[in-house]
């Protein structure tokens, strides 16, 4: 294949595996100007070229971890490991913005077919926009006890399977085979769900009904972060440790209780922080 060709046949797997024209815009133009610098083509990109041109590129970790990530897609699509025996750096510690609740239920109140089933899929699923965009009909199956549960393929390929309630599937259209939304992007998704929100007076992204739905796992778990590592489809826990620290409001009460913490406030004999007891400790417990 020629260089444009490869790259356009790239784009066209990416698009239908529903990423943003953002994200495939950044993966072609980092794969380009790598196979300029070594004066190749894209089909003939090898992992010496990729260390070559980090060797002579001070890039800052976040940027370098981007690039790493793009040329990993790339190459999975191509058939070559493109990043082996190179270091990836650590992703960042960052924050969850989950919706607060109020705001999800104006939201959903706000919406209407497929928009809102857009909302519930990330509130309820925590899927991504382009996990939603992508979303067919055969991803969907019924265990033996009638619970509904989702296929789905995430970041770097990975398939898990997460339970679906009631509230999502009373919203999908199941007759008809294929994708639910043929011809749906990623940024499409992000974009029309911002855009309602911000007509009913919320400023929010697409992602942050995932943030959502990391939070009230961990909370509705009993703090189990293992279940909430597993139910939000993480590779590591420390992603997972993001969530927990948001989701956690017991901190306010240990500090509150704290000596002295408020002089002002008379304490109250015998008050004590709530007690809470993961899923897999109850579990020890009762055997």
């Amino acid at each position: 294949m020629t260089f444009p060709m490869t790259l356009d046949k790239f784009t066209e797997a990416q698009r239908a595996d529903g990423y943003s024209t953002n994200t495939i815009g950044a993966r072609v133009r980092c794969i380009k100007a790598i196979a300029r610098s070594a004066g190749v083509t894209a089909g003939q990109l090898k992992v010496d070229h990729v260390i070559a041109y980090f060797a002579v590129r001070p890039l800052r970790p976040w940027s370098r971890r981007t690039y790493l990530n793009h040329l990993q897609a790339f190459g999975k699509w191509l058939g070559v490991d493109l990043i082996e025996g190179i270091r990836k750096p650590a992703a960042p510690r960052s924050t969850p913005h989950p919706l607060p609740e109020d705001e999800l239920k104006r939201l959903t109140a706000g919406t209407r077919g497929a928009h809102k089933t857009w909302v519930l899929l990330g509130a309820f699923c925590g899927l991504r926009a382009h996990e939603t965009a992508k979303l067919a009909r055969e991803d969907l199956s019924t265990l033996d006890d009638g619970t509904a549960i989702l296929r789905v393929t995430g970041k770097g390929g990975r398939t898990d399977t997460i339970p679906v309630p009631p509230v999502v599937m009373k919203a999908l259209d199941l007759t008809g085979s294929g994708r639910f939304w043929e011809g749906t992007r990623a940024e499409s998704v992000s974009r029309t769900v911002a855009g309602i929100a911000a007509k009913i007076g919320i400023r929010m992204r697409y992602h942050q009904l995932r943030h959502r739905y990391g939070t009230m796992v961990y909370r509705s778990s009993g703090r189990d972060l293992l279940m909430t590592q597993r139910l939000m489809r993480h590779a590591s826990p420390a992603t997972t440790a993001g969530y927990a620290a948001v989701a956690d409001d017991r901190v306010h009460v240990v500090v509150l209780d704290l000596p002295g913490a408020d002089p002002g406030a008379s304490r109250p004999k015998g008050r004590r922080t709530s007690s809470h007891q993961c899923l897999s400790c109850r579990h020890e417990a009762r055997g």
